[in-house]
C-alpha cells in the first residue's frame, strides 16, 4: 500500500569538516561553497552537488564514494561543505528515507548521486517542509 509521508527536516551546518556530521539515521546535503573567516559558510556561494540518506550520516560521509564526484563537480575556489537532517529510526525507516531522497533529487537534479534526477516515480506521495539551515534547496516539496 503506498505510503503518504509528511516530513519536517531540520537541516544542520557542520561546515568543510564530516566529522561533525552526527552518527544517526537521515539526510545529507553536499555543497561546494565558500566559508567566511569564521568557518561559516556564505549561502550565496552555495552549490548543490549531492543529496543522499543514510542509517548512520557521520559514517556514511566519511570515506564516502561520491567523494570523488563532490571533488570534481565543485568550482575550484570552492569547498565541500556538508549539512544533515535527521530522520530518527524510531519514526522512519530506510525506505522512508529513500523516498524523501528521491523526492529532493527529483527537484533539484544533484550531479552527483543521480538516482531519480529524472523524475519521481514511487507510488508513494510525500510533502517535504525544510527548516534550519537548509539553503539552497527551497522550503517545501512535493511529490506526487
Amino acid at each position: 500500500m503506498p505510503k503518504n509521508l509528511r516530513v519536517t527536516l531540520e537541516w544542520e551546518f557542520y561546515g568543510s569538516n564530516p566529522d561533525g556530521v552526527p552518527s544517526r539515521a537521515g539526510l545529507y546535503m553536499i555543497l561546494a561553497g565558500k566559508l567566511d573567516a569564521q568557518g561559516s559558510g556564505l549561502p550565496d556561494s552555495y552549490v548543490l552537488l549531492d543529496i543522499g540518506q543514510s542509517g548512520d550520516g557521520g559514517v556514511r560521509l566519511r570515506g564516502h564514494d561520491r567523494e570523488p564526484c563532490w571533488n570534481q563537480k565543485k568550482p575550484a575556489d570552492a569547498v565541500v561543505l556538508y549539512k544533515f537532517a535527521a530522520m530518527p529510526s524510531s519514526n522512519y525507516d530506510e525506505a522512508d528515507r529513500r523516498i524523501v531522497e528521491c523526492c529532493l533529487r527529483s527537484h533539484t537534479r544533484p550531479p552527483c548521486g543521480t538516482e531519480c534526477n529524472q523524475g519521481y516515480e514511487h507510488p508513494d506521495s510525500i510533502a517535504i517542509t525544510n527548516t534550519g539551515k537548509r539553503l539552497p534547496l527551497g522550503e517545501t516539496y512535493c511529490c506526487p
